[in-house]
């Protein structure tokens, strides 16, 4: 087996379990930077079937026990597979968390960039060296080139923290409209006629809606520091969306 397809092996498993985690409702996930304090998983199921509405209750009460109180949900998705929802800060109109709600009730983390990219809210807030050079699955990328991941490694050379083994994050070399082109070729290639929203700006790296004749039926990421492109591939079709 190539060295290539053993890392996009891995990278299937990686992702597997992390969205298994809820599942089995394993509280303790922790955002905040320094993953020692607050918004744990919610494993609480309600009555009735979530909608939209309630699934953005459900944020806000996780934020609000948590002790976030310049997190604010701005937008909520809705997903054959579980909702979506976009949370920001309220001083700076950032955006800081993308959580996942689930048909139970269960709130936590989205798996990929908002956990392995975000220098402020994620796994890699504050870490320097954690994963070396290369990053965390090779040189190809989570899936491999052209998949989930495409691009110079799940965090790449020169990405935060990396090489210093100090925890310094370096300045973002990509803007949002780089990011942008970059999402361009990756749809490009893997979804032709498809194209990126606007997008949010998070720390660390971009979340863009991908929209195909006019209606969204997908999500991807591009890293603010190496432009890779990361495909979000567990959401399942999209339903509706609602500002708030």
């Amino acid at each position: 087996m190539s060295r290539r397809y053993l890392f996009a092996g891995l990278g299937v498993i990686a992702l597997a379990v992390a969205l298994a985690i809820p599942a089995i409702a394993q509280p303790g996930w922790r955002a905040g930077g320094r993953w020692g304090r607050g918004l744990s998983a919610q494993s609480t199921t309600v009555r009735g079937p979530v909608t939209i509405d309630t699934a953005v209750e459900r944020v806000k009460a996780v934020l609000a026990a948590s002790g976030y109180v310049d997190l604010v949900p701005k937008e909520v998705m809705e997903f054959s597979n579980h909702f979506y929802v976009l949370v920001v800060e309220k001083s700076t109109g950032k955006g800081a968390l993308e959580l996942l709600v689930q048909r139970n009730g269960v709130v936590h983390p989205e798996p990929g960039p908002n956990m392995m990219w975000n220098t402020k809210y994620g796994h890699m807030a504050g870490v320097g060296g954690m994963m070396g050079g290369r990053g965390m699955m090779g040189g190809q990328g989570m899936m491999g080139q052209g998949g989930p991941g495409w691009g110079p490694g799940m965090m790449g050379p020169g990405g935060p923290g990396f090489g210093s083994g100090q925890g310094q994050v370096p300045t973002q070399t990509i803007t949002r409209e780089r990011a942008r082109q970059l999402a361009a070729q990756f749809l490009t290639r893997a979804y032709p006629g498809a194209t990126a929203d606007e997008g949010t700006e998070f720390y660390g790296y971009f979340t863009f809606d991908v929209e195909r004749g006019g209606k969204v039926f997908g999500m991807l990421s591009v890293n603010a520091y190496t432009g890779q492109v990361w495909y979000h591939t567990w959401h399942g079709t999209f339903i509706r969306e609602k500002e708030l």
